[in-house]
């Protein structure tokens, strides 16, 4: 399998929850790949870089509603 990783967006881009959807989406058919070839290293090394999208679309998430409620007359 090839040594495609997803590194952090150039400086100066500004990432979106829908790029970082598009990333996982974008992991997810790696980590089918890495299944369907009996690669287990690849496999862990993509659940990692999924967990990490993962957690960040929750910050994304959760940071947009506390800042909701945190604005006064809300």
């Amino acid at each position: 399998m090839g040594d495609y990783r997803s590194e952090a967006p150039p400086a100066g881009r500004i990432v979106t929850l829908n790029s970082l959807k598009d990333e996982l989406y974008s992991l997810n058919m790696r980590l089918l790949l890495a299944m369907q070839h009996h690669n287990e290293e690849a496999q862990e090394e993509i659940q990692k870089q999924m967990a990490a999208v993962q957690a960040e679309i929750e910050r994304m998430s959760f940071g947009s509603r506390h800042q909701d409620k945190k604005k006064p007359g809300v």
